[in-house]
């Protein structure tokens, strides 16, 4: 009996510990000034196993960033190996230098926000991130460097036009920051 109780011990630890970087803890974004791991234009390709996930290579930034996690729950943790974990958000950190390219419905993306991120042990720059496989919304990213053809095919990290606007206007307000075009589009030359 001590040996199936510890199963089914383990197996609602296991199913707690990979539904937590899942969960959106709050219908408001929440603003935290720490590290973070930003997927904007990150690639990815598909788990193996799982379709409905994906493994996302994304960039470690530091500043303020907004999700719907908590800043406790979004806060680095490093293990005893000094191996960090991060969890991936939003910001504007690649938009002076990225343009938005939009993919319609129906296409396959990856949804990185508030998702579990491990920092690269030897580049401390990068992060591989796991997010979920999306395909029944438009959505834009600024990955793929404006072929639309790669829409079909990228994997590419992105959001929707409407999660998008919550967010860019929680951050500017709390950066106080005027609305204004922020984003280029890939029209745009």
């Amino acid at each position: 009996m001590n040996l199936m109780l510890r199963k089914w011990i383990g197996l609602i630890a296991a199913f707690l510990f990979l539904n937590t970087g899942f969960v959106q803890a709050s219908a408001t974004p929440i603003i935290c000034d720490q590290e973070y791991t930003l997927c904007t234009s990150a690639r990815c390709i598909p788990m193996p196993g799982n379709p409905a996930k994906a493994v996302c290579d994304c960039v470690v930034e530091k500043g303020k960033s907004a999700g719907y996690k908590t800043c406790k729950e979004r806060k680095p943790i490093r293990d005893r190996y000094k191996v960090t974990s991060l969890v991936s958000t939003f910001s504007f950190e690649q938009f002076a230098f990225k343009r938005k390219m939009n993919c319609s419905e129906g296409l396959p993306w990856t949804n990185c926000l508030d998702m579990p991120c491990t920092v690269d042990p030897q580049n401390s720059k990068r992060a591989l991130c796991l997010c979920t496989i999306e395909n029944t919304q438009a959505f834009f990213t600024f990955g793929g460097d404006c072929n639309t053809n790669t829409c079909a095919t990228g994997f590419w990290s992105g959001a929707t036009q409407e999660n998008s606007i919550i967010l860019r206007k929680a951050l500017m307000q709390e950066m106080r920051l005027k609305p204004k075009a922020l984003l280029k589009d890939c029209s745009a030359k």
